[in-house]
């Protein structure tokens, strides 16, 4: 063989042999080598812990706080997690705040914690560090590639350099930290006689590889290991490392790699097999939108009941639309009944609220009917069969005998609340089949009336408001009317 072919032999091995595989994905970098295969450790977030600066201008009380935006690892208050999720923020060596809002006024230089935990002496200082940390899961799958008697299965996560900063609950710009209560570790479950699991062990930056520290994980087990056994659907997981800080010389929206290395080992502790992947911590993306406040009002006609319309237990005499309620020719001697349709949603905390009134009472071609003694050229506004119906209270009114005009309530979607309902039999409605209220008279100086409510936001919240009415012998003959107005209002 011609020393021309020997270098190309080796080429070519060398060359096949030097081959790397590596996918990025938003929050996962995965490398598949030799010896353990699908290798792969998923962070249950790959967010970047907070390490900043106080910047220059803070004061002693202030809930306002500025940080450095040039010089330190974490450069923008937006990279401070959701308030959201109540965060503490520690300031200095010793003082923990709670984050109330980031990024103030649009600025990234500006944060605020909640009021009652203003800036403490000492912690105003240009330069005092600010750290919020960042916590995640790590799920480990594998898959083994030799039968590994009485051996163990080790993961180890890249940390910090800095001797003694491994553990101290405080980001690290170079790894991940252990804080200073020890991460659980889950082994697997058994795999039959061949690999039988004890109870997982975690160490502080308890290996060195190369001159960088590694976090150990471990799963010791007994049995005679089996070869090409598959962890993805068991795999190791390990819960509460602290992400890291950005490291030096990061750029923004560039993710920082670290190592994580897979390891089967004998009982001896030596290497059998071991693969080498990579995970990637990154800034989260804040994303931010407006809500206007809003409230959506609509009232809509109800058919009449020849078209099967049954409102507040009656069927309605006539078709109402959303602006007229066209009672046309009523009787002495029996109700005429309509309805309409009122509607509310709103995206208020505090809810919201209808309220009704009538100008003033039913008067023939629009008189004024102001003292309440309801002449002949008036309708007047029920008092019920009991004689105790107003504005503000609601009563029982069955009988033709007792004349006038009226109204009630029916809930029909929602999770708001009807201030009474035509089936209410307490109080004066007692014993009856049709509760009742007048409507409040503004002509009279009676205040509106809350007739629907609720404490919270609402999606299509409906209730029918029933009208009634029926006159005595004596009612001038001629066209009666008045206006109803109804008023939502919502609690922002």
């Amino acid at each position: 063989m011609n020393i021309r072919l020997v270098f190309l032999l080796k080429f070519f091995v060398l060359g096949f042999f030097a081959v790397v595989v590596f996918a990025f994905f938003p929050r996962l970098f995965r490398n598949e080598a030799a010896n353990l295969t699908s290798v792969s450790d998923t962070l249950s977030s790959s967010r970047l812990s907070f390490y900043g600066l106080m910047g220059a201008g803070n004061t002693v009380g202030s809930t306002l706080i500025t940080i450095n935006t040039t010089t330190a690892p974490s450069t923008s208050s937006s990279q401070l997690a959701s308030p959201s999720a109540s965060v503490a923020v520690k300031i200095g060596t010793h003082h923990d705040y709670t984050l109330d809002k980031i990024m103030q006024n649009g600025n990234e230089a500006l944060f605020s914690v909640t009021s009652g935990q203003t800036l403490q002496t000492g912690d105003q200082t240009a330069g005092v560090p600010i750290i919020a940390t960042q916590s995640a899961s790590h799920t480990v799958k594998f898959t083994t590639a030799t039968a590994v008697p009485n051996g163990s299965i080790r993961v180890l996560v890249q940390a910090t350099a800095n001797t003694g900063s491994s553990n101290d609950g405080i980001p690290d710009g170079d790894g991940f930290d252990f804080k200073d209560a020890p991460p659980t570790v889950t082994c697997p479950t058994d795999v039959s006689s061949t690999m039988d699991f004890v109870a997982g062990t975690a160490s502080a930056a308890a290996v060195t590889i190369n001159s960088v520290k590694y976090h150990v994980f471990e799963c010791r087990y007994s049995g005679a290991g089996n070869a090409a056994q598959s962890f993805q659907s068991d795999p190791i997981i390990v819960t509460s490392l602290i992400n890291p800080a950005p490291k030096s010389g990061h750029a923004v929206g560039t993710a920082d790699a670290y190592n994580v290395i897979v390891q089967n080992m004998d009982s001896t502790y030596t290497m059998v097999d071991q693969t080498t992947a990579q995970i990637g911590v990154i800034e989260s993306v804040r994303v931010s939108a407006t809500v206007a406040p809003q409230i959506t009002f609509k009232i809509a006609g109800i058919p009449s009941g020849a078209l099967g319309n049954n409102a507040c237990g009656s069927n309605t005499s006539v078709t109402t639309t959303a602006t007229t309620v066209p009672f046309g020719e009523v009787a002495i001697s029996s109700f005429s009944y309509a309805a309409q349709s009122l509607e509310v949603s709103t995206n208020a905390v505090g809810g919201y609220v209808v309220t009704a009134h009538q100008n003033d009472n039913l008067g023939k071609g629009g008189k004024a009917c102001a003292d309440g003694s309801f002449p002949v050229d008036c309708i007047v506004d029920t008092t019920g069969d009991g004689a105790n119906i107003t504005y503000g209270t609601k009563g029982r009114w069955d009988s033709i005998t007792y004349k006038g005009f009226g109204y009630s309530l029916k809930k029909i979607v929602g999770t708001g609340s009807a201030a009474f309902e035509y089936t209410n039999v307490d109080g004066n409605c007692v014993d009856g089949t049709f509760c009742a209220k007048q409507f409040a008279d503004l002509e009279n100086s009676e205040p509106s009336q809350t007739i629907f409510s609720s404490s919270t936001v609402a999606d299509s919240e409906n209730i029918d408001v029933c009208y009634k009415i029926v006159i005595s012998n004596t009612q001038a003959a001629g066209d009666y009317e008045n206006h109803v107005v109804y008023t939502a209002t919502a609690t922002f």
